[in-house]
């Protein structure tokens, strides 16, 4: 059994799953919840969060995704075939795709480099291993990136056989101030990726360097060369004074292609 928790009621997250063909699961959704007070009878409700749930595997349906009728039959035979692994994935519609089994490097290569849309609703985790890896923002809601490399990168990542997933991505804030932030956080997920890979990083340190600084450079011209270079030197890749020259080098590389941007 599945258990499904849904953050907050939504219309067409429950009729998606009054339609499943799998009807092997649980909906848990947040007390007081008023629309999901009205699906009670007709979904198997209960109140509760990842904490509450005793179901072997967990989906976090979020709004914006839209799966189809056969989402949790598939995902049920694909753990029942491949019950190794902690995670299982179905592809994006219209977005590239993930391969068949996405381990350590190509699971690195896909989300954090290549950027592959990777939203917690494509995804379904081993309870146990989600409780023991998820990390959480400050605000207390999952940080879908670190905690799919977190719970993924030790068995790797199962596709679900022919399973794909309607997903429209929320509507992002704009502006200069949004736009920093987001660099912001991307900066932040990228120091969190040195604390979790430590010395087995799935990246060259030239390459990594490289992938830092083009982040950085973002940042200019709201803040100077200098101030990006402070900001570079602070990551773990540029440590020593081999890697700091380096870093040096990866900056100006990255702010020339910059400047060349803004022309």
């Amino acid at each position: 059994m599945i258990a499904v928790i849904v953050s907050r009621g939504d219309d067409k997250l429950f009729s998606a799953l009054l339609f499943q063909k799998n009807k092997d699961f649980k909906v848990y959704v947040p007390k007081g919840d008023v629309i999901a007070d009205a699906y009670e009878g007709r979904l198997p409700v209960a109140h509760g969060g990842l904490n509450d749930i005793q179901e072997p595997f967990v989906w976090m349906l979020e709004p914006g995704a839209l799966p189809d009728k056969n989402f949790l039959n598939r995902v049920q035979r694909t753990i029942g075939r491949h019950p190794e692994f902690d995670v299982y994935h179905a592809n994006i519609l219209s977005s590239e795709a993930l391969p068949r089994i996405a381990k350590r490097e190509k699971l690195f290569q896909k989300l954090v480099m290549e950027k592959v849309p990777a939203p917690l609703s494509a995804f379904v985790f081993s309870t146990a291993k989600l409780r023991e890896k998820a990390v959480f923002r400050a605000d207390g809601t999952l940080d879908p990136l670190p905690t799919i490399l977190a719970c993924g990168t030790e068995r790797g990542v199962r596709n679900v056989w022919r399973q794909t997933l309607e997903w429209t991505a929320p509507i992002q804030p704009q502006g200069p101030a949004a736009e920093e932030t987001r660099i912001r956080e991307r900066l932040d997920f990228l120091r969190w990726t040195e604390s979790f890979y430590a010395d087995d990083y799935p990246l060259g340190v030239g390459d990594r360097l490289a992938m830092i600084a083009k982040e950085l450079a973002r940042l200019f011209p709201s803040y100077s060369e200098e101030a990006l270079k402070e900001m570079m030197q602070s990551f773990q890749a540029a440590t020593g004074t081999v890697r700091k020259m380096r870093a040096s080098s990866a900056l100006k590389s990255a702010l020339k292609a910059r400047q060349l941007e803004l022309k």
